[in-house]
């Protein structure tokens, strides 16, 4: 089989949600040129180190090739496992040097001045109450994007996220405090004050519903004064709060979905008082 038809079977098998088939498109982008048409069988190890210099001599991260070809990786032991095939897999254990991850977030000042922008010269209440949520409840930006009224039980003070909502394919139901279900109350005002019936809490039109933020988000930024900070770091900020305030890192990990404490670790040097305060419990000798 051929780079192509690899890659072909394994995405036509694939329950994809909208954001990872996006990124598996970008990533095709790239390695289709370098290995379109050629038999997998064939390319070596040495083949895909060619790739990556090539693309980090393009100015691409470490990170982004990696992604790249976990695609390509992904394919192969597809095919090799539904197929019952045998072919090699060079881009499996490639051994990429550790990269850390990311933590970009913002202090609760920084928080409130964004809201206020978020908010400012807004027809729409979507942005402000995005924010509110995410920082919030910690979900992703497709999990509150696609929430539905359905989901949302503010007697109860949570709402549901099935498997098919989250990254990790796990079910999941997210507490919600004062904050985050004040935001709920003012979608749902909002709608109800327009006559407007929609199945989304970002629902802004009869069947339609909000998909991003990229303008509001960039002007209200901007207006913010806060640089270098993404949509997903209002995730980050959740999580920072919740370890700087002395939250276990157990918790927090359940509360982002993650499906190990590995990572959510990425979080702990924000909480080292933690180890300063144990060690003083210790029986003295």
């Amino acid at each position: 089989m051929v780079f192509d038809e690899v890659v072909a079977v394994y995405l036509s098998a694939k329950n994809q949600v909208k954001g990872k088939a996006e990124r598996d498109r970008f990533c095709l982008m790239h390695l289709t040129p370098f290995f379109s048409g050629r038999p997998v069988e064939d390319l070596k190890r040495a083949d895909v180190r060619r790739y990556v210099a090539q693309r980090l001599a393009q100015g691409v991260k470490l990170v982004t090739v990696h992604r790249e070809l976990c695609l390509f990786c992904a394919a192969v032991n597809f095919c090799n496992v539904e197929l019952k095939l045998a072919l090699p897999n060079p881009a499996s254990r490639l051994g990429f040097p550790c990269s850390e991850h990311r933590v970009r977030w913002i202090t609760q000042q920084e928080a409130a001045r964004l809201i206020q922008e978020a908010e400012r010269y807004a027809s729409r209440p979507h942005l402000a109450a995005f924010i509110r949520l995410a920082l919030n409840t910690g979900c992703r930006k497709g999990e509150l994007l696609n929430l539905e009224w359905s989901r949302v039980y503010p007697d109860h003070r949570q709402f549901l996220l099935e498997a098919r909502h989250t990254k990790a394919r796990r079910r999941r139901t997210v507490p919600l405090n004062d904050a985050a279900l004040d935001a709920l109350r003012h979608m749902q005002a909002w709608q109800q004050g327009r006559g407007l019936i929609s199945p989304w809490v970002f629902g802004y039109d009869e069947g339609k519903r909000i998909m991003s933020f990229k303008t509001a988000w960039t002007a209200a930024l901007r207006r913010a004064k806060i640089e270098n900070f993404r949509i997903h770091d209002l995730r980050h900020t959740f999580a920072s709060w919740l370890v700087m305030q002395g939250e276990s890192i157990y918790v927090v990990k359940d509360l982002l979905g993650h499906a190990s404490v590995t990572q959510t670790e990425r979080y702990a040097h924000l909480a080292p008082d933690q180890g300063r305060g144990a060690v003083q419990r210790l029986p003295l000798f």
